[in-house]
């Protein structure tokens, strides 16, 4: 039967949390993202998702789903791939950008994962291979891999900034699971509390180096207070400082960086391929955080590791709060075929969502290890009854036959 791609489906997700998270920039309770359904001619359908924040990249959930209708579906009529392979290079075309230059990140990584996903299991190929056929061999470090797949990696304990007293709560839980790399949020009002707390529960540790912290401030920081701020992250052992300065205060980063006593780490400011080389050539950040509905896609985001490593670059992969099992999956494949990763923040699952969307449970184990997928496609199977009880508005359906 025949393969073509006959139909897009693009559903609007309100996925409520567990408990509040909040940051320098957005205080939530719930995350609003959109699923893309790829449909074949053969009854196989595929699953991608898109997670949008318009203080990341400027988009919306009614901008991804006017650009996935308006500038994507165009390019994928008569879509009917002989391979696997042909359908990767179709996939990595897809622009990063509408045709009036406006970021389309999550547009892009919805739809891309929904055709990889589609194609992997009707192919009956697993996206660990893509690492092959798109040049991404010197990735692949079988040498790495520990008896997980993975590798040595584990998931960080993320710190909100929260009150102290909540903040106390989860970081004892998150010690009791066995988590050793921690990220706090600052930009916050209780700030100086709640890194003294931190410090202090976790200074033993920090000083044999069984443990490590890092803090991020969203951009919330002008460059004074940022350099205000370094004595202090020094005193309490912190490894790395994530996006001190807003995306658009390049001039101050580059002040920052030859001033800061701690290595540097890029989020906000790493959206494009053309952030990332100008971040590495100017020696600007020690480490990319690359998110992979930030970056457009896993595509896009194997290329800015690729381009991290060409200007050695450490690589934190990321994830948008609240991200369901679909870009946790596609999380695990990454971190399949880059094995050299400094941090992860992927996976929470049930620890956050009060319900996730995948028959297999998607959080870390133990300690922050993550298992591989080895399934066709992206590896996991997505229940249709939780889709419909978590729709904030009618799906949309594209024909493309």
């Amino acid at each position: 039967m025949s393969n073509r791609l006959v139909e897009l489906q693009l559903y609007h997700l309100r996925l409520p949390f567990r408990h509040k998270f909040t940051h320098a920039t957005a205080e939530r309770a719930a995350t609003d993202t959109v699923l893309c359904a790829a449909l074949l001619a053969d009854g196989t359908v595929g699953y991608g998702e898109g997670l949008p924040r318009p203080y990341v990249t400027g988009e919306s959930v009614e901008s991804v789903l006017f650009h996935v209708e308006d500038t994507l579906a165009g390019l994928l009529r008569q879509v009917e791939p002989r391979r696997f392979a042909d359908l990767l290079e179709l996939a990595d075309s897809l622009p990063l950008r509408s045709d009036r230059g406006q970021i389309i990140s999550s547009a892009r990584c919805c739809v891309e994962l929904a055709l990889l996903d589609a194609y992997g299991k009707h192919f009956q190929v697993p996206l660990t291979r893509i690492a092959g056929w798109l040049g991404y061999g010197g990735f692949l470090a079988p040498a790495n891999r520990d008896r997980t797949g993975i590798g040595p990696v584990r998931v960080s304990g993320v710190l909100d900034g929260s009150n102290p007293a909540t903040l106390r709560k989860r970081l004892r839980l998150m010690r009791w699971y066995g988590l050793r790399d921690f990220k706090l949020k600052l930009g916050c009002p209780d700030d100086d509390q709640n890194l003294d707390l931190v410090y202090r529960r976790l200074e033993r540790d920090l000083i044999r180096e069984r443990v490590t912290l890092r803090v991020d401030a969203n951009g919330a920081w002008d460059v004074d207070s940022a350099m205000a701020m370094i004595p202090k992250l020094v005193l309490r052992q912190v490894c790395c400082l994530e996006q001190p300065l807003a995306a658009s205060d390049r001039d101050h980063l580059h002040t920052l960086a030859d001033l800061s006593r701690i290595p540097l780490m890029a989020d906000e400011s790493l959206i494009t391929p053309a952030d990332a080389e100008f971040l590495g050539q100017n020696d600007l950040v020690d480490n990319f955080n690359i998110r992979i509905s930030k970056n457009g896609g896993l595509l896009p985001a194997l290329r800015m590791a690729e381009t991290a490593r060409k200007y050695s670059r450490d690589i934190t992969l990321g994830a948008m709060v609240g991200e369901s099992a679909v870009l946790a999956a596609a999380g695990r494949q990454f971190l399949q075929i880059v094995p050299q990763v400094r941090f992860t923040e992927i996976c929470y699952g049930t620890f956050l969502l009060q319900e996730d969307l995948s028959r297999e449970t998607m959080r870390f184990g133990y300690g922050g290890r993550l298992k591989s997928l080895t399934r066709p496609g992206l590896g996991i199977h997505i229940r249709r009854d939780r889709m419909v009880k978590f729709l904030a508005a009618p799906p949309r359906q594209i024909p493309l036959a």
